[in-house]
């Protein structure tokens, strides 16, 4: 196996390389840059995915996993290959999850085989339960565990519609629901409107980060990283609640040290 990591933006890709050196590193253009890293790599234009194919191909790549955030392209007075212009035009009109599964079959017909990024991170996926395992107030726990069921069932309900895989509510508030902005921009967003209008006799807002029903876990699970987490503590949330064989918690020891010290407990459904 010849494996090669298409790096978006972000630490994991980074870490990712660093624990497999002898992977080879497909940078994105203007997500990730070849200096950053120290496999051998290249970088490509994501206008241009026949070059992506060319690269693949001459380096011997057999399987491929894909890393970090990667943006929809923008296409102004570019010039694409026929390839290019009918993947990237089909990209734009689609919804996250479908988008993916088109690159997916698009790596596929050129005889690729994808791998999914939590077989590579099984140490970032937590058991069912309450963390840190700490005495939690019934009402608090119990407040977590109904938000949680409200939370998931609304995104169960919406995904059907292929929306982002977050929502912020507050028992049966609803705060917000991921669009295009991601993850922290949503926390933002939520930690405005939640702390504007702060109803007193419930802790703060849950985020709730899981993968939507049918989603492409392969090419996109849904991430929480350490940036996520001290978002939510900065904007008055209560609590994170991600998915026990879904959701990949990076940069994990950082994040527990982080909430040890504060009143802030991820639940794991």
């Amino acid at each position: 196996m010849q494996l090669c990591i298409i790096a978006g933006s972000g630490n994991l890709p980074l870490q990712l390389a660093k624990e497999n050196k002898d992977a080879f590193v497909l940078c994105i253009n203007e997500h990730s840059y070849s200096k950053s890293f120290e496999n051998k790599s290249a970088s490509v234009s994501l206008l241009n995915p026949d070059s992506w194919i060319d690269v693949l191909k001459s380096n011997n790549i057999t399987h491929i996993i894909m890393v970090g955030k990667i943006n929809r392209p923008k296409v102004v007075n570019k010039n694409l290959s026929k390839n290019g212009e009918t993947l990237i035009n089909k990209i734009n009109s689609l919804g996250d999850n479908l988008a993916l599964n088109l690159i997916e079959e698009f790596f596929k017909n050129y005889g690729f085989h994808i791998l999914p990024l939590s077989s590579f991170l099984k140490d970032c996926l937590l058991p069912k339960g309450f963390f840190p395992e700490k005495n939690i107030i019934p009402s608090f726990q119990q407040y977590i565990i109904d938000s949680a069921e409200f939370g998931i069932n609304l995104l169960n309900t919406i995904s059907k519609f292929d929306v982002g895989q977050s929502v912020v509510v507050s028992f049966k508030l609803v705060y917000a629901i991921e669009g295009q902005e991601g993850t922290d921009r949503m926390i933002d967003r939520a930690g405005t409107l939640s702390n504007k209008n702060k109803i007193i006799t419930n802790p703060g807002p849950v985020l709730i980060k899981i993968p939507k029903i049918d989603q492409n876990i392969n090419l996109d699970p849904p991430v929480v990283g350490f940036e996520t987490v001290r978002k939510c503590i900065e904007n008055n949330f209560s609590s994170l609640v991600v998915s026990s064989n879904g959701t990949i918690i990076f940069e994990l020891k950082k994040i527990m040290n982080l909430i040890k010290t504060k009143n802030f407990v991820i639940y794991v459904v």
